[in-house]
């Protein structure tokens, strides 16, 4: 088996070449859509008019599932959704006989990278990634931060061209950071004048979001929050020198990471100053206690959202397993080296508590009860925590959160879409939005380790077997 190779030097002139086989949507009275020998491929389903019947459908919007439904997708949009037995199917539809079978929104991820970080060997997984996205139900990806954004950047230009498989991008540029430098793939900015130039060149560069990291000042993320809104850029960030509630007043969009991060619980904490132990005293934190309630009223209050990443941060219990399917994903040597960091987890200098993942949980839950708008999104991570699958141990996290499944579902689809702004165009299963939908055997509001048998994916209307794109990526994570 050959991996799928793609030149990443991809720009303006060739995407416009290319894009006359691009994923596109056509008329009704095309039969199929053209699209290149490396995405079509890893294609189950391309008709003009596709019904998928007899379906349960869980449709993002948290409401309760429907069974024996029928979806109709005409083009790249989805044309009809009703009970199977009064729901018209067109003449000449292909239909796909769901029974026993659940759909979902595709997943809208939140916190996604395209590099694999936390081994030596930081690579770019600008194939292996979407394909693992896309396999795993991921067809709205934000790269959450970047080490190497160019190459992000021609990624997204290879999969909307059509010649790679993959899920919407949205693309954050590098990382921005204040003090001394923290690593070559960040950019320190230390003035309100220098941040709105990398931003002014990020944006021009094709840039959506604006991720900064743990040491920036409240100075310069306020200058950056308002010049990427000033250019129709939002900004998100893993935080620590600036607090929660202080970033949240600011205006910044989207907090990354909840409870762990939020350095508004660290005693003693000094104005624009990253306190060396935060991500560790939150573990002796009262979430019920007025302080903590009252930073997510805050929170709140001010309208910035919430990213949920629990699954990462459960890959850093040494307790914890390690995830088999994932494992059998990364190249060899990688994996010995992802086995090795685990078997050495409790002496390195970072670990979770089991009662720290359970306060994340509880904040999460209180966050959302007081009316606040939570995300998920994955952060692949070298403790063996990969792209897609990753997202799909979120799900099974916030049921055990306490959230019911709809509501789970609903955290990873149509919040994640009202985000990123494109709450109208995707993130839920309605009439007019984009057929963008995931498949999966059996029933995971029920029994929620389900949900990783996904059998086909739904992108604009084009079904991708899940399979076929998690045997091109297999044994290749880590290098590709």
């Amino acid at each position: 088996m050959t991996l799928l190779r793609v030149s990443l030097a991809i720009r303006p002139g060739i995407v416009a070449a290319l894009a006359v086989l691009a994923l596109s949507a056509t008329t009704a009275a095309a039969q199929q859509r053209l699209m290149t020998p490396a995405v079509e491929r890893f294609v189950s389903v391309n008709a003009a008019v596709v019904a998928l019947t007899h379906a349960r459908l869980v449709d993002g919007t948290g409401t309760p599932s429907r069974n024996d439904q029928t979806i109709i997708i005409r083009g790249a949009q989805i044309a009809a959704v009703g009970p199977a037995a009064t729901t018209t199917i067109p003449d000449g539809a292909q239909i796909v006989d769901l029974s026993g079978h659940t759909v979902l929104p595709g997943q809208v991820g939140l916190h996604e990278h395209t590099y694999f970080g936390g081994v030596k060997r930081l690579t770019q997984m600008s194939v292996s990634g979407p394909l693992l996205y896309l396999a795993y139900g991921v067809t709205t990806a934000m790269t959450a931060g970047s080490q190497l954004p160019y190459h992000e950047l021609n990624m997204k230009s290879a999969v909307d061209a059509g010649v790679l498989p993959g899920p919407h991008f949205l693309i954050t540029g590098p990382y921005l950071n204040g003090g001394p430098p923290r690593n070559g793939m960040s950019r320190n900015v230390s003035s309100p004048g220098e941040v709105r130039r990398v931003i002014d060149y990020w944006a021009d560069e094709g840039a959506s979001w604006i991720k900064f990291l743990g040491t920036e000042s409240r100075e310069v993320l306020g200058a950056g929050i308002k010049e990427a809104h000033t250019r129709g850029l939002r900004v998100t960030g893993h935080l620590c020198s600036v607090t929660f509630t202080e970033a949240a007043a600011l205006g910044l969009d989207l907090l990354q990471h909840g409870f762990i991060t939020n350095s508004d619980y660290v005693a003693g904490k000094q104005p624009d100053v990253c306190p060396p132990d935060n991500m560790r005293v939150q573990a002796d934190v009262d979430v019920a206690s007025p302080n903590v309630q009252s930073t997510i009223k805050r929170i709140v209050e001010s309208g910035a959202a919430v990213a949920s990443t629990l699954g990462v941060y459960e890959t850093f219990i040494p307790e914890h397993p390690l995830e088999l399917r994932a494992m059998e994903l990364l190249d060899p040597d990688t994996r010995r080296e992802v086995e090795t960091t685990h078997d050495n987890l409790a002496s390195s200098g970072f670990v979770v508590p089991q009662r720290l993942l359970r306060k994340m949980m509880e904040w999460e839950c209180d966050f959302v009860a007081a009316g606040g708008l939570l995300g998920a999104g994955c952060d692949p991570w070298g403790t063996g925590f990969l792209p897609g699958i990753g997202n799909l141990r979120n799900y099974e996290l916030l049921v055990q959160a306490g959230f019911a499944p709809e509501m789970a579902v609903r955290i990873m689809t149509l919040n994640g879409a009202r985000i990123l702004g494109i709450d109208s165009r995707t993130g839920s299963v309605a009439v007019g939005k984009r057929a963008d939908l995931m498949v999966v055997r059996g029933n995971p509001l029920t029994s929620p380790a389900a949900i990783y048998d996904v059998v086909t994916v739904f992108r604009d209307g084009i079904g991708f077997d899940s399979a076929r794109l998690r045997q091109a990526a297999r044994g290749h994570v880590g290098v590709d």
